[in-house]
């Protein structure tokens, strides 16, 4: 369901939002990694199957989803509707927002490395550390956003958050 507000951006409910963000983290952080795998060979693995060294892979990717699920739940307060829009309505600082400004970042590309590991494949190493590439230049592009629009409340903000861990 859309609705639009005051501002005229458009607003969808929280349920709605939270799907979106699922289902798009879900092909961005699990289906094309998957299918970056497939390509070239995959380290450690013996008879098909990965090594011991491999699935610790996973719990890089568990730890990236289960941070990743803690940001949504705060993006998305229950009950509200949530502007479709790449602008901040509002400066996050609580949740994962207390210990790292970047905390999605940090999840999907613990996601990444993670799937890296397990699939002990080449090819998606060089895409992750592509990601990596794209997510600093993406970070310093959204800082310089929230420093415009938050000022003095985003310099408090990062003078005490560290911009990773």
């Amino acid at each position: 369901m859309i609705e639009r507000s005051s501002s005229s951006r458009p607003r969808v409910s929280r349920p709605s939002a939270l799907s979106f963000s699922f289902g798009a983290s879900y092909i961005a952080h699990v289906r094309i990694p998957q299918t970056l795998a497939r390509r070239g060979p995959r380290i450690g693995w013996r008879r098909g199957r990965p090594s011991l060294a491999n699935r610790l892979g996973l719990v890089l990717v568990a730890l990236g989803a289960a941070g990743l699920t803690w940001c949504y739940r705060m993006h998305y307060e229950p009950g509200e509707t949530v502007a479709v829009s790449l602008v901040p309505e509002e400066l996050l600082a609580s949740g994962p927002y207390r210990f790292s400004r970047n905390p999605m970042y940090l999840g999907e590309a613990a996601m990444w490395v993670g799937w890296s590991l397990y699939y002990g494949s080449p090819v998606l190493s060089a895409a992750t550390a592509a990601l990596a590439t794209g997510m600093r230049y993406a970070v310093g592009r959204e800082e310089r956003t929230l420093q415009g629009r938050f000022d003095r409340q985003w310099a408090d903000y990062a003078a005490r958050v560290p911009r990773w861990i």
